[in-house]
């Protein structure tokens, strides 16, 4: 009879273990669908796309400031001429 009861214990605790595995399971798509979906509202970009605007933003930045000198060069000889 002991023998039975502790089957039947097993087995019943081997059930909840299968339980909560399929219920961990579950849990854990909807959470990576829940991520997922958040994530691709942030309209995010990867870090290759990142440093490529960061480096073309600094060679803009250095032509602006060349332009600005030429500028400010080309100001400084019609001054000079008045």
């Amino acid at each position: 009879m002991q023998h039975r009861i502790a089957d039947d214990i097993a087995a019943a605790i081997g059930d909840a273990v299968a339980r909560f595995g399929s219920v961990k399971e579950d849990l854990d798509k909807q959470l990576k669908t829940i991520i997922s979906n958040a994530l691709d509202r942030l309209d995010l970009v990867t870090r290759e796309e990142f440093e490529i605007q960061q480096e073309l933003n600094t060679r803009l930045a250095a032509r602006v400031a060349a332009l600005e000198a030429r500028l400010d060069k080309m100001a400084g000889a019609e001054q000079s001429e008045d």
